[in-house]
């Protein structure tokens, strides 16, 4: 019986291990320069510089001078309300709704409310909207902490990047 729960012990440990151990390349590009609504998330890259905004801010347009948006999860709700919508949609910066729970529609559809929208089953813990281009980042196998997080945040930088370069979303 010993061995059988020290069997299962070390399969646990080295599958959670194992789960972890996966390829994550810090973001090594330009200075990104970007608005954030709520708290600045915890990234590993110094080269990216988070600058404080307020959903205010966001109405009366003051984000222009970003590589893009992030509006945190306790703000969530608020940015989904109808006078924001148009704003997404004719930014000239990308917008990124962190750990949302309802899809993006909640945020570009003013007859949408936060609460009616569809529940996200994409599993993408960043949801980014520009120019009539929706995309995702999901955490590595759907596992929710500090390592996938900042993966996700790296891949986005990059997407910034390209889109601060090119205008358009490239993702490869």
């Amino acid at each position: 019986m010993k061995k059988c729960i020290f069997f299962i012990v070390v399969l646990i440990l080295f599958g959670c291990r194992q789960e972890m151990n996966f390829h994550s390349p810090l973001y090594t590009g330009s200075e990104l320069k970007i608005g954030v609504v709520g708290k600045a998330p915890d990234v590993r890259e110094t080269n990216v510089s988070f600058i404080p905004l307020s959903l205010e801010d966001i109405l009366q347009k003051k984000f222009g001078q970003f590589d893009g948006v992030l509006i945190m999860k306790e703000h969530l709700k608020e940015a989904a309300e109808k006078p924001y919508a148009d704003i997404y949609l004719q930014s000239s910066v990308p917008f990124v709704f962190v750990d949302s729970q309802k899809v993006y529609l909640a945020f570009v559809d003013g007859d949408l409310s936060y609460e009616h929208a569809h529940d996200m089953k994409s599993g993408d813990y960043l949801v980014g909207f520009y120019k009539d281009t929706y995309v995702g980042f999901g955490l590595y196998n759907n596992i929710k902490n500090e390592k996938t997080i900042q993966d996700c945040y790296s891949r986005l930088f990059t997407v910034l990047e390209r889109i601060k370069y090119t205008g358009k979303v490239e993702i490869r």
